[in-house]
């Protein structure tokens, strides 16, 4: 793979601009994001928005303290499914709508990147919150939620945030997760 192709070009940071994101960008980042695969094509991710002042106030109560750098991010998007829109195999009993939801989020993120974006998508959230600043209906569950904007400048983070920003991205070796032909003893 090319060290400059998208997958190394997508990154998790935290600083935006407050610039906001025109709408036929996000149409074309959301469009990217519905065409990801999914278990029988059952695409049962649901994607609510805010952008609007008001809106981003009540998803902004949702994020946990440590998330309060997103704050600064134009748009928020609360990422949210119900199992029974997902596939449920009855001959193992795998649930597939969580792997569903992170393929599209994946597909997002990609999308965001090809637009000159940064998306971060985010745990640390509280789910009712997220549910009522939304007005999501109780059986949906929260998934995630992500930030998007365009990058911003690190030195607006706090110090505790933006050594995090200057660390350098790290991955397992290969030799670590990707095992050939069977499961190594020492695995």
């Amino acid at each position: 793979m090319h060290s400059e192709g998208i997958l190394y070009k997508r990154q998790s940071k935290r600083a935006y601009l407050p610039d906001a994101v025109p709408d036929d960008v996000l149409q074309r980042v959301m469009e990217g994001a519905r065409w990801a695969p999914s278990c029988a094509n059952k695409q049962p991710w649901r994607f609510c928005i805010a952008r609007a002042p008001e809106a981003l106030d009540r998803a902004q109560e949702a994020l946990s303290r440590g998330n309060a750098w997103a704050k600064a991010a134009p748009v928020l998007i609360a990422v949210a499914a119900r199992a029974e829109d997902g596939v449920t195999r009855a001959d193992n009993g795998v649930t597939y709508y969580l792997f569903d939801c992170g393929l599209a989020v994946e597909n997002l993120l990609l999308a965001a990147v090809e637009e000159g974006l940064m998306g971060h998508p985010m745990a640390g959230f509280n789910a009712d919150r997220a549910k009522e600043a939304f007005a999501m209906p109780d059986e949906y569950d929260v998934i995630c939620m992500i930030s998007l904007g365009y990058p911003g400048d690190i030195s607006l983070l706090d110090e505790q945030t933006r050594a995090k920003d200057e660390r350098p991205r790290t991955r397992k070796p290969l030799s670590e997760t990707v095992f050939y032909d069977r499961w190594p003893a020492s695995a």
